[in-house]
């Protein structure tokens, strides 16, 4: 059953505590960046460097390699393509089902971007990215990773700064925002006015107003996540209401859009992201070397 931490009572109108966590997935290396693409869930497993895929067929469950090569983050545009974040390719790509690969971005002003961590798409079109450096200065403090997360750091960190970034259609990238420390996890809000960014080293998420030109303003602290359980601010992701859903320290914390705490979801494994997936209700977590399925009282955006 769905352990809760309650804060406020609203939480049980977003998840029903006799509900059930089940683990549809298991022994695999460090699950990541899950997303619901039509009958099937890819998620990454980064040191076993592919992206995994787990869909139900008549006899039963399965789980195979969807492509090889790490990732982190992934998303869908709005053909239905696979979009990643790639850590250590220092890029971001799109990936065909043959496992090709067609970079995106790979560089600013001329510099090697950092290691781009999360990914999200807005409904023009436009990426937006995460760019922390993990791959070249993979310590993160309060987040123990297993052997084989991190290859040997990258050398030679060349932005000047942690960045978020926007990608239009036309492949036009632009720095948006340079003073986050370690920026991971983002989302919109259901009307795509807001941006929230989570900031793993300051145990924070951010708000910030998204303008009509696509750039980012008016940067506030949404929920303050500092605790001493295990655990950072990582994957991000928001319901159809509003609220917002952050693996972190001890589980997945929950807000709603004004910032108040509503309380934790406590998975048997310490999360690392999450993604709505099948009708849309059901929320799947990628939590260390498994990876858990919920059916919630809410809703979020199934991206195809």
């Amino acid at each position: 059953m769905a352990t809760l931490e309650v804060h406020n009572p609203g939480l049980h109108d977003l998840i029903d505590p006799d509900a059930p966590i089940d683990r549809i997935a298991g022994g695999l290396g460090f699950t990541e960046g899950p997303v619901w693409r039509g009958a099937e869930l890819l998620f990454s497993d980064i040191p076993n460097k592919r992206i995994a895929r787990w869909r139900r067929l008549p006899e039963g469950p399965e789980l195979t390699t969807y492509v090889v090569g790490m990732s982190n983050g992934l998303t869908l545009d709005h053909q239905g393509r696979v979009l990643a974040a790639e850590h250590d390719g220092r890029r971001v790509v799109r990936v065909a089902d043959d496992g090709t690969r067609t970079a995106l971005a790979e560089q600013f002003q001329g510099k090697k971007l950092n290691s781009p961590n999360d990914i999200v798409v807005k409904s023009d079109g436009t990426i937006y990215f995460t760019d922390p450096p993990y791959a070249i200065q993979p310590s993160v403090p309060g987040t123990p990773r297993p052997e084989g997360w991190y290859q040997q750091p990258i050398p030679g960190k060349e932005q000047p700064h942690n960045g978020v970034y926007r990608l239009t259609p036309d492949g036009d990238l632009q720095l948006l925002v340079d003073d986050f420390d370690l920026p991971n996890g983002l989302a919109f809000s259901p009307d795509e006015s807001v941006l929230y960014i989570d900031d793993s080293a300051n145990k924070h998420i951010r708000a910030l107003d998204v303008g009509a030109d696509g750039a980012l303003s008016n940067s506030r602290i949404l929920l303050d996540m500092a605790s001493d359980d295990p655990g950072v601010p990582d994957g991000l992701k928001v319901d159809a209401q509003g609220n917002v859903f952050c693996t972190g320290p001890g589980g997945v914390w929950v807000c709603r859009a004004n910032g108040e705490f509503l309380g934790r979801i406590i998975l048997p494994e310490l999360p690392a992201n999450l993604a709505w997936g099948e009708d849309g209700s059901v929320m799947f977590f990628t939590a260390r070397t498994s990876v858990y399925r919920l059916q919630t009282k809410t809703s979020g955006t199934i991206l195809a």
